[in-house]
């Protein structure tokens, strides 16, 4: 029924004939229209209609993160939603993991929250496989060496003159150790085992810190970062350190100032969704962390957000929320 006043108002609405102004020609039959409309609306558990899904979204409510400073885990987590995640936006935070690394090095996801449209992550880096993740060199080294090869068996079976050779020979050894070069990355595992943290703004920018790899045995790790200033989405500096060592001072521009993509979650030990690194240091999810998390540990301090920011927040969240609908 629904269905055939649509109809009607299209009709109405293209006939050049005719006002497009329905409300002013027909004014009843709008009227009809809206309360059948709502009755059908009603009846089919459509109400309430809005557009404020994202300020609902990020509006206060009871959760069990609320109010809480220190956060503690260990072993492995994933897919927690961010309202039971610890929430380090616009604040000052640490975050401190005491892991094992076990023999032989490790690698994998210590802590993500968010992805590749945001978010951060803390994690060993992955060891640089150029045989699997860079096919440029490795049929680069393969077609180098396939070449030498024919030009040694042509210049033999010619009897090519001796510099004429020697060129081949220099050829086939280049290809022979590119080659080799290509697979000892995957032998040896090149650039693994680094600690590092990068903070993903929204795939506009990748900040990113990082020291050298980690021996067998415990360590401690540990990322702080403190804004430059109170705000909304402030820039700010952060220090990674290892073993009570400061390894990498980077600073950010700019930080994410409302919430990290709804359809990605907070994990320990391993990143169940899209993962937040891209082209420098990307893994592939669920990357987990082959050594182990004896304890990880968030220290956030309170929001830093300015009186003008508190007034203005429910307003932002509203345009975002037209602008995504």
């Amino acid at each position: 029924m629904i269905t055939g006043y649509k109809w009607e108002l299209y009709h109405v609405a293209v006939d050049p004939t005719e006002s497009n102004d329905l409300a002013a020609q027909m004014p009843d039959k709008v009227k009809e229209m809206e309360a059948l409309f709502y009755a059908e609306a009603k009846k089919y558990d459509v109400l309430p209609l809005d557009n404020s899904s994202l300020s609902r979204w990020n509006g206060p409510k009871p959760n069990l993160t609320g109010g809480r400073k220190i956060f503690t885990y260990s072993g492995t987590l994933s897919g927690v939603p961010n309202s039971g995640a610890p929430s380090i936006l616009n604040k000052a935070y640490t975050i401190t993991a005491d892991v094992e690394i076990p023999r032989g090095g490790a690698e994998g996801v210590i802590v993500a929250d968010g992805g590749r449209f945001g978010g951060y992550a803390l994690f060993l880096s992955p060891a640089f496989n150029w045989w699997s993740n860079a096919p440029f060199f490795r049929n680069l080294g393969l077609g180098i060496l396939v070449l030498g090869l024919l030009l040694v068996l042509r210049g033999g079976s010619k009897r090519w003159s001796r510099p004429k050779m020697v060129m081949g020979q220099l050829v086939l050894m280049t290809g022979a150790l590119l080659v080799l070069a290509v697979i000892a990355t995957r032998v040896v595992g090149l650039g693994g085992g680094k600690p590092v943290f990068i903070y993903n703004l929204l795939d506009l920018k990748r900040t990113t810190w990082s020291g050298p790899a980690l021996s067998a045995g415990k360590h401690t790790i540990v990322f702080a970062y403190k804004p430059t200033e109170p705000g909304l989405g402030k820039g700010g500096t952060g220090v990674l350190s290892v073993d009570g060592k400061e390894v990498a001072t980077e600073s950010m521009e700019h930080s994410t100032p409302i919430t990290f993509p709804e359809d990605e979650t907070f994990d320990v030990g391993l990143d169940s969704r899209t993962g937040v690194s891209l082209l420098k240091y990307r893994y592939e999810s669920p990357f987990p962390f082959t050594g182990t998390i004896d304890k990880l540990t968030f220290d956030l301090e309170p929001s830093q957000l300015t009186a003008e920011d508190q007034r203005n927040l429910p307003a932002i969240a509203e345009a975002v929320a037209r602008m995504k609908d």
